[in-house]
């Protein structure tokens, strides 16, 4: 019934499926792993750790985009041909407005490998994006999916009610999941300056796969950016409203609400040295009626006393550090460090105390490695120490439905990463190894990788350690060859395979599943997004 459902939606979307050349595009790391090379010049700066989701917003983006397309498109005469493989299903364009429409779809059939199960992904939906004049512009998109998902995930969507990244649930058949997701934003750009955006999605700092500070591997939230650039100097304020979807804090899907603010302050010191600053606090109130503390608003602010003023069981700060630098063309080096709380006495002394919470990244990528064009390697290495990211009270904790805000592992890891992707004309084949160490929690436990448990419950106040609790490896690979059928909106066909082991002496931990998975898949699939299956 399955496949029915599945090759039914092939038939009926594969001849409308030239979809467009988007204004608009999410965060996508295979993407950018083709057109980014063009920001890595040791002759210029640009601000790569800021991530926006308009090509109009980057010019050299856009343009290696454009080029991507022109280079890669066929010389077809007919309607057909140039709408399958080249062009934009709903194009307008006149003197001063550009408008597009496009389906998107993600059809996928597969079988794990530990329980004999068929699994299937079968997700529909469209994405329109234009622009009017030269300061607006703008998109929207949605997903309408139906899913059985390998063992693992399906374990952690019964734990936490929603689907990673895609929002909360509902029980479609006998072990399959129904969800949705919206996302949209408008830019507004009046000058060279200032570009404001409002919007319902996500955003990333950072150079790296993950991101210790802000990363895209939560659901979509409201949110409110302001962009200000000069000379060297690129300053980022983000409002966003985040919301608690646990079962036990919302039995009837009234969700808690809490409040993200946050600064990103990147300053190209040379064409080749970047160094940013970070920091954000969430304010939360569990009863839902106190007011937000205007100075919550102010976009030029320290937000450590702002957590003081408004009292620390409501306010949740976090402090971050970036750099980033050019050993040459193409090849570059870069860390982040994030401080979530600090006592200078303890940390030096060394004594394993509980209350010095903080997490790094450190990594080196390559475009054209070796001097083979459309060759891309990353090596990452990310560590956040016991409790870091959770808060007292846990609506505090730095996540989102159900989700952390950094990176999907919560806190209490080491992971080690590798990822390499060759394109060549519209092949594409990539490889990513995730290799790391993580301590878990036994039923009534806090070792302090569930960051949904307030640090009030900690086992010990000293000899803390990363790792600490049940000890586990957890290692996953995915493979994956995929055929790209429009250059315009990234329809692939693709061929893959995820393979997910977590070792751990004891089965029932949390706050992740210790199933084992083998999953092979075959699918059609627009890929507008990062989608992080590797936990």
């Amino acid at each position: 019934m399955t496949r029915k459902i599945v090759f039914l939606n092939l038939l009926f979307f594969l001849p409308i499926l030239a979809v467009a050349q988007n204004l608009y595009s999410p965060k996508n790391h295979r993407l950018e792993a083709v057109l980014q090379k063009s920001l890595y010049s040791t002759d210029s700066f640009y601000h790569s750790s800021i991530n926006l989701n308009s090509y109009e917003l980057n010019p050299k983006l856009k343009k290696a985009r454009e080029q991507r397309i022109n280079d890669l498109s066929f010389a077809y005469k007919s309607w057909f041909g140039r709408k399958l493989f080249n062009e934009n299903l709903v194009y307008l364009k006149g003197e001063n407005y550009e408008f597009k429409i496009d389906p998107f779809v993600n059809l996928q059939l597969g079988r794990e490998g530990e329980t004999g199960n068929n699994l299937y992904l079968n997700s529909r939906g469209f994405g329109l994006s234009g622009k009017l004049g030269e300061m607006l512009t703008f998109s929207s998109s949605f997903f309408e999916t139906q899913a059985i998902f390998p063992a693992y995930i399906d374990s952690w969507i019964n734990q936490w009610n929603v689907a990673p990244q895609q929002g909360f649930t509902r029980n479609f058949g006998d072990n399959g999941h129904d969800f949705n997701m919206a996302s949209g934003e408008i830019n507004f750009k009046p000058n060279d300056i200032f570009i404001f955006t409002a919007g319902q999605g996500r955003n990333f700092f950072g150079e790296g796969y993950r991101s210790m500070l802000l990363s895209d591997a939560s659901f979509n939230y409201p949110f409110f950016r302001i962009q200000t650039s000069f000379g060297r100097v690129k300053y980022v304020n983000l409002w966003a409203q985040m919301y608690d979807v646990r079962k036990q804090v919302a039995p009837d899907n009234i969700f808690l609400r809490k409040s993200l603010a946050s600064h990103y302050l990147s300053i190209d010191i040379t064409n080749r040295w970047n160094l940013s600053f970070f920091e954000a606090i969430i304010l939360s109130d569990t009863l839902q009626n106190r007011r937000m503390d205007v100075s919550f608003y102010n976009p030029i602010i320290f937000y450590r006393p702002v957590e003081f003023s408004v009292g620390s069981n409501v306010g949740n700060a976090l402090l971050g550090i970036a750099s980033s630098y050019k050993l040459k063309k193409g090849l570059q080096v870069y860390s982040q460090f994030v401080l979530d709380e600090f006592t200078g006495s303890e940390f030096f002394a060394g004594t394993g105390y509980w209350g010095n919470k903080y997490g790094f990244q450190l990594g080196i990528k390559a475009y054209d490695l070796l001097g083979l064009e459309g060759l891309f390697a990353r090596v990452e290495f990310n560590k956040a120490s016991p409790y870091t990211y959770s808060h007292l009270v846990p609506l505090g904790n730095y996540a989102h439905y159900s989700q952390s805000l950094a990176h999907p592992w919560g806190a209490n890891f080491e992971e080690y990463l590798l990822h390499f992707q060759y394109n060549y004309q519209r092949w594409e084949f990539e490889a990513r190894f995730h290799f790391g160490s993580i301590g878990l929690d036994t039923a009534g436990s806090n070792w302090g990788s569930n960051i949904y448990l307030s640090y009030k419950t900690r086992e010990q106040d000293y000899n803390n350690t990363t790792g600490q609790g049940v000890p586990a490896k957890l290692n996953y690979i995915g493979l994956r060859a995929s055929y790209l059928l429009n250059p315009s909106s990234n329809l692939k066909l693709e061929l893959g395979a995820r393979i997910r082991k977590l070792d751990s002496s004891i089965e029932n931990t949390s706050p992740i599943s210790t199933t084992n998975s083998t999953y092979i898949y075959f699918g059609l699939r627009t890929e507008v997004f990062n989608q992080y299956y590797d936990f």
